[in-house]
């Protein structure tokens, strides 16, 4: 069994032997150069803005130059203005204050101390259960030309903005940046207005709940809508996880591999026994194994699965199948 594990290709993550047809486009911007504070006294979200558009406003109001002027936490109050309602910060009632010591942590300040960014691949766009209209953009930062680059991976939501007298329009706003490494215990309580005692928050969908949600997603592909179960299962990939940047459409083509098929092809479904501690909550990481098989067969194949907590919400970094 350990033999197996080890030679188990690691999913979730493109293979290197990509087909030419199969390669997602990847185009990246012009880099964004420190220059002259920019006004952003005017900025807001509006209807008429696009992804990219309401990326650059947040990357600009967080950038060093804008964070005190015209008065202290201005950049930080303007960013939280693109901040969807579902996001975490606006979920716990977050103000500029501790919203800015939330970005100064080590895993998140790179997002406050670009000095250059790009895009990396292109805009994904999905459309959640509920209906709603989600967008996804990878996005590499870095302070210095002699520093890594740093990767987040931005989700931003259709938002119907009240414009007043009964007059709404939808807007695109964010609702979370999964930043390249996972979270720590003290990111929700830098959040909050109010310290609370410690543990799971109930707001986070747990790790065997996320599992559970794609696998049968996987299993449905085309139901209720064309490759609904590839948008599912890139929505939940984690920045680490390079098919975070492949189109539901790219990511679908990987499935048709034997070895990865047993994902769209199960027919029963066991769960092992749930051993998720708090410990491994409050350190923001989580594995979680299933048993599959086809129907006819003698023998189950587990898919295990690694996920990180982001931004408040658990995605997958990877998975393994053991046959």
């Amino acid at each position: 069994m350990l033999s197996l594990a080890l030679a188990a290709a690691s999913a979730f993550v493109a293979p290197l032997s990509l087909q030419p047809s199969m390669r997602p486009t990847v185009r990246h911007a012009a880099l964004f150069m420190e220059a002259a504070p920019t006004d952003i006294q005017n900025t807001n979200p509006l209807p008429t803005l696009e992804v990219r558009d309401v990326i650059s406003s947040v990357m600009a109001a967080l950038h060093r130059s804008n964070w005190d002027s015209p008065k202290p936490l201005y950049g930080f109050e303007v960013a939280l203005r693109f901040l969807a309602p579902t996001h975490a910060a606006k979920l716990r009632g977050a103000k500029a204050g501790g919203f800015a010591r939330y970005l100064q942590q080590p895993h998140k300040i790179s997002q406050i101390s670009w000095n250059e960014y790009r895009y990396e691949g292109d805009i994904i766009y999905a459309k959640s259960d509920e209906g709603v209209e989600e967008a996804y953009q990878m996005c590499s930062m870095r302070e210095k030309p002699s520093d890594e680059w740093m990767t987040a991976r931005w989700k931003l939501v259709k938002v119907d903005a009240d414009y007043g007298e009964t007059v709404t329009a939808p807007q695109w706003m964010v609702e979370a940046v999964y930043s390249g490494e996972p979270d720590t215990p003290e990111d929700i309580e830098f959040l909050r207005q109010h310290k609370a005692a410690t543990g799971p928050d109930p707001l986070v969908e747990s790790p065997r709940a996320v599992v559970l949600n794609v696998m049968q997603a996987l299993r449905e592909m085309d139901d209720p809508y064309p490759l609904h179960g590839a948008v599912v299962a890139t929505r939940f990939c984690s920045p680490r996880n390079r098919a975070s940047e492949l189109s539901p459409q790219v990511f679908a083509k990987y499935l048709e591999d034997p070895w990865y098929s047993i994902l769209v092809e199960w027919d029963e479904l066991q769960e092992e026994e749930d051993d998720f501690k708090l410990d491994d909550y409050l350190k923001g990481q989580a594995d979680c194994d299933v048993l599959v098989r086809r129907e006819g067969e003698d023998s189950f194949s587990m898919v295990s699965w690694d996920l990180s907590l982001y931004d408040g919400r658990w995605l997958i970094n990877s998975l393994n199948i053991i046959s």
